[in-house]
C-alpha cells in the first residue's frame, strides 16, 4: 500500500526554495538567509529603505566577526557611519553571537522590492448587508458583527463566489 505524505494539497513555495537558494547564499557569505529577509527589523524601517546587505566576508582563520558589506544610498552613508556600532550590535543580537565585527559601506543606488498595494474592499450592497445581518443576528457586539461581515465579504471576494 502506498503511503501518503503528511501534507496533501498545495504547499508553500518557501519549502522548495530553501534548498535551491542555499548554495547561492553561501557563495555570497550568507550562511543564514535570515539577515536578508529580516533586514528591516534589524536596522529599522528608515535605514532599511536606504540600504541592503550585499555580502558577509569571513576571516580565513575565524568564522566569527565577519565584515558585512552593505549597499547604502549616497545620502545615508554618514548616518550609517554614525550608527555603525549600534547596527553591528543589533545584527549580533539577532544572530545570538558576534557574527559581524564591522560594516563595509558601499555608496550606490539601492534597489528595493516594491510592496504590493492594499486594495480597498468594495462597499456592501443592501442585499449583502441583509444576508449578513440574518446570519450574524446572534452576535450581540456591534463592532464584532461588522468585522465578521467584512470578513465574509473578503472570503467571498477571494473565492469569487457570487451568492
Amino acid at each position: 500500500m502506498r503511503k501518503v505524505g503528511k501534507q496533501a494539497g498545495p504547499r508553500a513555495v518557501s519549502q522548495f526554495i530553501g534548498k535551491s537558494t542555499r548554495a547561492s547564499l553561501v557563495r555570497r557569505g550568507f550562511a543564514q538567509a535570515d539577515i536578508l529577509s529580516k533586514w528591516e527589523s534589524i536596522v529599522g524601517p528608515t535605514l532599511a529603505r536606504a540600504s541592503s546587505p550585499e555580502r558577509m566576508s569571513f576571516n580565513r582563520h575565524n568564522n566569527r566577526e565577519a565584515t558585512l558589506k552593505v549597499r547604502v544610498a549616497p545620502g545615508f552613508a554618514p548616518e550609517f557611519m554614525q550608527f555603525e556600532p549600534l547596527i553591528v550590535e543589533r545584527i549580533n543580537s539577532f544572530f545570538g553571537y558576534k557574527a559581524v565585527g564591522r560594516l563595509n559601506l558601499v555608496q550606490a543606488p539601492v534597489k528595493l522590492p516594491k510592496k504590493p498595494e492594499k486594495r480597498a474592499l468594495p462597499e456592501l450592497s443592501k442585499s449583502e448587508i441583509d444576508a449578513y445581518e440574518i446570519q450574524l443576528s446572534d452576535v450581540r457586539d456591534d463592532d464584532l458583527r461588522t468585522r465578521l461581515a467584512r470578513l465574509g465579504l473578503r472570503i467571498k471576494n477571494k473565492s469569487g463566489n457570487d451568492e
